[in-house]
């Protein structure tokens, strides 16, 4: 029976590593409070501020493509004067390496002029403040009805680093707030802002970059946070929080936690899982046997929208050799590969038929697998005869050799097995 081996190489779409805290506030049908213990009480706490909660909405906000799109509820945050609360929710740990936080954002009040902070990440998380980083301002912006965001590592408006462009008040954005740890020099923290679509991969620039040489790096990330700060009248809606140390299980509108293949019964079971889905249609599963020329050989339908995790399957009548990959289709046409992965069949122990055997001026030779070479050695260890082959037969003239005892190497390209032979 012929058996399978997996060769899984790097999945940079599909992430079986990758650490994921999603937040789409699916709290219930009725508005309150956030850190009210009926709500979100039991994830988000308060860590600093009293009075003018968080508040919690029963509706959601919706960006085309995201994953965590139209999802449960949302919050509101709003700055002013005098004491407010601010909360906290448990994310992945992360101490190394790059954390990414998206967010839906609706920007319903900009601000003023000088900006203030509503969100970061923390070292800690419950009722502790802990140390905070990579933080997100806004502001007005230099036209009517519209604001510019800002990032930095410290809490300063004046160590923010502000968009250029202007993005329109009451309308949802898309952003990724990016954290870097870096061992030998300081930390780096990165927004990427959207009006629409979602990259399928990290854009090589991101729309806001910020040091902060002053400001001390963060030793770890364990919290998202969300803050109501006193400076002008700025307020927002914040949905879908996703925090990863990828991202595509940050940004991306269909995150695939893992795509395996098996053989049972001589045929390649297919199987992957996702841990999100928006827009999906389903999946093509396309086949090669070169790793270059793909074809579609199957499909799965999608589970639309999804927060929880689905598992797919598809079994190919296949036993040879191929690559696979997944062709993930959005309903409105847009579509995304997955990384290939492939998977090689193993061959038997290499077993061969002579014949006749003593021979004359030919041998023929029967194979169970694909035979590279054959030749043909004295007993000296000369090599009387070499004959190139591509197949599981060959026929092979020996009327070159005389009488006398050989031995016959055959090579099929990963074994080598040595009969002895007489011709007389």
């Amino acid at each position: 029976m012929r058996k399978l081996l997996l060769l899984t190489f790097t999945i940079s779409t599909l992430l079986l590593n990758a650490q994921t805290t999603i937040e789409n506030f699916s709290y219930g049908s009725v508005a309150d409070t956030l850190t009210n213990p009926s709500i979100g009480g039991a994830t988000w706490k308060r860590h600093s501020g009293t009075g003018t909660p968080i508040v919690y909405n029963n509706t959601s906000l919706s960006y085309t493509g995201y994953s965590s799109s139209g999802v449960g509820g949302s919050i509101s945050v709003t700055n002013g004067s005098g004491s407010r609360e601010d909360a906290n929710r448990q994310a992945n740990f992360f101490n190394s390496g790059t954390v990414y936080a998206s967010f839906l954002l609706n920007v319903t009040a900009s601000g003023g002029t000088t900006g203030d902070y509503f969100m970061h990440f923390g070292d800690s998380f419950g009722t502790v403040a802990g140390a905070f980083g990579g933080r997100v301002f806004v502001k007005d912006g230099s036209v009517a009805n519209s604001f510019k965001l800002g990032v930095s590592k410290g809490s300063a408006a004046s160590s923010a680093v502000f968009t250029s462009v202007n993005y329109s008040l009451n309308t949802p954005i898309l952003v990724v707030l990016k954290y870097s740890f870096n061992a030998t020099v300081t930390d780096t923290v990165y927004a990427f802002v959207f009006t629409s679509g979602v990259p399928s991969v990290e854009p090589t620039t991101a729309t806001l970059t910020s040091t902060d040489l002053t400001t001390t790096d963060l030793l770890k990330i364990r919290s998202v946070c969300l803050r109501q700060g006193t400076v002008g009248t700025a307020a927002c809606t914040i949905d879908g929080i996703r925090v990863s140390n990828t991202w595509a299980n940050s940004a991306l509108p269909v995150t695939l936690a893992g795509f395996s293949a098996d053989l049972k019964e001589n045929k390649v079971e297919l199987n992957w899982s996702t841990s999100s889905e928006t827009n999906n249609k389903g999946f093509e599963i396309e086949r090669s046997v070169d790793g270059n020329n793909f074809s579609k050989i199957a499909f799965v339908k999608g589970a639309g929208n999804s927060n929880r995790l689905n598992k797919y399957h598809f079994a190919d009548d296949y036993s040879s050799s191929a690559y696979y990959r997944l062709k993930q289709l959005d309903f409105d046409g847009k579509f995304e590969y997955s990384k290939v992965i492939a998977v090689k069949a193993e061959k038997e122990d290499l077993k061969v038929e002579l014949s006749p055997n003593p021979f004359g001026n030919r041998i023929t030779i029967q194979s169970n697998n694909q035979i590279s070479k054959v030749e043909i050695i004295d007993i000296t260890g000369k090599v009387k005869l070499v004959e190139i082959i591509n197949g599981k037969t060959a026929e092979i003239n020996t009327s070159e050799i005389s009488n006398g005892i050989y031995f016959l190497r055959i090579n099929d390209g990963e074994t080598i097995l040595t009969q002895r032979i007489i011709k007389n």
